[in-house]
Formats: structure tokens, sequence, C-alpha cells
């Protein structure tokens, strides 16, 4: 580090190094030649401070009040979308409402307001759709393209300054919330972890301080913002229940809150949703049930009690649950839609986790025996049914349809190809294993055009995938 880096200097030369044309620093309250020499050193004005930049004037200038207000931040932030209000909620509506609609339709059908007009949350929530709406480039720049990350990386410091001005309302959570689902759908870990928690307590939060509960005679205006309420914090303890089954054996954040700070009420799935099955809001109700129950599954089996007898009738139970939930969303979807079910994916893949489970519990009599058995040929059907159901994806029989398709499938998928990959050598027909394998892992690298988790998962994959394993998978 250069010590004098913070001295003062002079505006002109010494008088000797002037009369001597030699070169001076200009440093006070002697220069640097007349300080080696031990020479007297005069200089004919005042000094004045260096333009040299410290640390703090760096910052001042980097970060200047001026241009953290609102309206600047604003301003930046409408000059990165580049695009008129309605073109940004009409992408939502297309691309992330069918299968996440965390927005209320009053937001969507109300009068959009002009940049002018929009207030600074406003226009970070559409940043985050923006974000969320963008594919990511085809030609990566050292595993990462730059434009992509980019944008995110500019999103989240939009978010960082104004939780910093101290802002919040429930559009901004509304944002945080999109955030933390692209971190999800793009394998950015850990920051979907570090993001969800933030976003928990955003929402807790918001909930304490503007005291969002329906007055005794609710007026439309009540009710409607409850409702988008009551939307954002469902999407958000589904987001924590998938992030947290990724995690390891923690509970989800969410659960250690209070029952009715996170549970929908009853305006959430009204009369008139039941009879409309293909409504978004029906198919998020589903959602949020099947996350429910995944989140049961993998807190039993990451914390169980010391009775085993209790801990296998709650799996059973469970399961018993899971299934039936299952056996209702596909009867209330097509055939050719399940991949683009939310609620089946997340529905799956706890049943994925208990009969994962189930074939490793130690045999040490009869019943569990029959667990054992049980759990292993309801492995082997669900990872039939899974590789069926995206075979046609990677076949060319059908395209997938990236604007509805939810990336919880992806984990699934990734699971049942980590099975397949483990039990192998189990398999009496190994053939037919190394095809399942190639379909899963065909329809990751088709998905990965969207959803980087993909490209993620596919890695974890190959890491775990012996060098002999990976040739045949290959075709080498």
């Amino acid at each position: 580090m250069n010590v004098r880096l913070g001295v003062h200097r002079a505006r002109k030369a010494c008088t000797r190094c002037r009369s001597q044309k030699r070169r001076c620093d200009r440093a006070t309250p002697e220069c640097g030649l007349c300080r080696r020499l031990r020479q007297a050193c005069h200089y004919e004005e005042r000094v004045v401070p260096s333009p040299s930049p410290t640390p703090s004037s760096s910052l001042d200038a980097e970060l200047s009040l001026e241009t953290l207000s609102p309206g600047h931040i604003k301003d930046a932030i409408v000059k990165k979308l580049g695009s008129a209000p309605s073109d940004i909620y009409s992408t939502y509506t297309q691309s992330i409402h069918p299968w996440f609609p965390i927005l209320s339709q009053t937001l969507q059908d109300e009068p959009l307001p002009s940049w002018n007009e929009a207030p600074l949350d406003y226009t970070l929530l559409a940043l985050c759709i923006s974000l969320l709406c963008t594919s990511p480039s085809s030609s990566p720049e050292d595993g990462m393209p730059s434009k992509f990350q980019a944008a995110y990386l500019n999103t989240k410091g939009w978010i960082a300054v104004i939780e910093g001005l101290g802002i919040t309302s429930l559009k901004i959570v509304q944002a945080r919330t999109l955030v933390t689902l692209f971190e999800i759908a793009h394998g950015f870990y850990p920051a979907a972890y570090i993001s969800i928690g933030t976003t928990v307590r955003a929402a807790d939060a918001l909930k304490i301080h503007s005291r969002l509960c329906l007055p005794s005679s609710p007026s439309t205006a009540d009710e409607a913002e409850e409702n988008a309420v009551e939307l954002i914090r469902s999407a958000i303890r589904v987001l924590d229940r998938y992030i947290t089954v990724q995690a390891g054996p923690h509970p989800s954040l969410t659960r250690s809150l209070t029952q009715d700070v996170h549970v929908p009420n009853k305006t959430f799935c009204a009369t008139g949703l039941e009879k409309d099955r293909t409504n978004p809001l029906w198919r998020l109700s589903r959602v949020f049930e099947a996350s429910t129950l995944l989140d049961s599954i993998h807190n039993v089996l990451q914390n169980p009690t010391s009775e085993q007898a209790f801990n296998a009738e709650e799996i059973r139970l469970f399961v018993e649950t899971s299934n039936s939930l299952r056996t209702l969303l596909v009867e209330e979807i097509e055939d050719a839609d399940e991949i683009y079910s939310g609620g089946l994916g997340l529905c799956n893949t706890g049943l994925l986790l208990a009969y994962e489970n189930g074939t490793k519990v130690q045999i040490t009599d009869g019943q569990t025996l029959t667990c054992n058995l049980h759990a292993t040929s309801s492995l082997h059907s669900i990872l039939t049914t899974i590789t069926d159901t995206v075979y046609p994806f990677v076949s060319g029989t059908q395209a997938v349809d990236f604007d509805r398709l939810p990336p919880f499938i992806t984990f699934l998928v990734y699971k049942a190809a980590g099975l397949v990959t483990e039990r192998l050598w189990m398999e009496v027909d190994s053939s037919e294993a190394l095809r399942k394998l190639r379909i899963l892992r065909g329809f990751l690298k088709v998905v990965s055009a969207r959803w980087l988790c993909c490209q993620h998962y596919l890695d974890l994959l190959n890491e775990d995938t012996t060098p002999r394993i990976l040739i045949s998978v290959e075709g080498r």
C-alpha cells in the first residue's frame, strides 16, 4: 500500500523544483525530492486536499443520496425494462400465470399505469417478471450467459438497495418471490436458499407492520387485497418446501411460523373455482396441497421420532393421502398435460422419497419385510410412470410448451434418474434401466434450454455416475 496516498498536495511544484526544473510530487509540507535531499521546501500557494479517491469518497460518488432516491431508482429500472407495462404483464399472463399464478386477477384486470405514473414497487415487480420470463442464451460464456447473469445481478442489486431504504409493500414481496423462483428454476444455489429466508421474513414483516386483515365489513377492495396476500403467502410456502427438500435434513422455514400466517383462507379456493378446474388459481391450490404433503413426508423422513412404529404409521398415512391426491390430479388433467401439472410433480416427488426410504428399511421381521417389498414394487412403478410421462418430449413426438412448464418437475426427473442410476446394478434387465436413464437424462437436457437447473442436475448425475455407466448411457 502507498503510505503517502492520503497526503495533501499543492496546486503547483515547490519553488526549488520549479527553479531547477525538477519533477516535483507536490507533497506537503515538503515534497519527496526536497525531503530526500534534506533541503528546505517552500510553496507559493496554499495546499488543497488531494483529489486521490479514498474509500469513503469513492463510495459517496457511486452511491450518492441523489441517485438512490426512489424516483431515480424507478427511472433506472424503467430504462432496463424497455417495454411498456402492458407488454410485460401480458408476458406474465402467458408464461407464469398458467402454472404459478401469484398475482391476483384484480391486478391484471385493472388499467395499467404508464411508467411515469407507476410507483417504484410496480416497476420493480415488472422487472422481476421480465427476468423470470427471460430464457437463457444458447451461447453461454464461461458456463454462464453473461447478459442473463447481468440481468439477474442487476435485479438483486435493486432489491437490496430498496430494502436498505426501508421501502416495503406487497408488490415488493411479490417481486422477491419471483426472484427466488428464478433462482430455483436456474439452479442458483445457495442464492435460492438464502433468498427464501429473506422473502419469508419480508412477508412476515409486512403482515406485522401493515396489519393486513379483513375488517368486520370488508369492501371489495379489502377482499381483493386479502386475496392477493393469501396468494403470495401460499406461493412462498410452496417455494420454501421445494427448496427444503433439496437442502437437507432441516425443516422448512415456514413450518415454524404460526398457522394463521401462511395458510390460505376460504377465499383462496372459492366455490366458483371448484367448477373450473382449468383455472390457474385452482391449479395453485393443488400445488399448495401437494407441497404440504411433500413437506410432511420430508419432515418425517429427516426428523423421525424415537418410536419406529409411529414413524412408519405416519409415513403410511401421508403416502395414502398423497396417492389419493395424485388420483384426483390425474383425473382433473388430460394425459398429455401431466408434465405441466406442478401439483402432480410435487405429489410424485413426495411418493418417490417415501418409497426410496422404504426400500432401505432394515428387515428385522415380517412387517419390515412387507414394507420393503411394497416400497420396492411401488418405486419401480412410479419410476416407470415418470419415464413414460417425459418420453414423448425426448423422442420428439411432442414439443415442450415452456410457457406452461413449471420448474418443479425438474427435481422429480433428476431424483428419478439418480435412483435409476443407483439401482442399475440391481436390475435384472439392465438394458431397460439404461433406456429409462437415457430418457430421464434426455428430458433434463431438453428442458435446460429454459430452466438452467436441469444442467446443474445433469452435472450432479455425472458426478455420481461411474465412467462405465456414463459411456453406456451416452452410447459411446
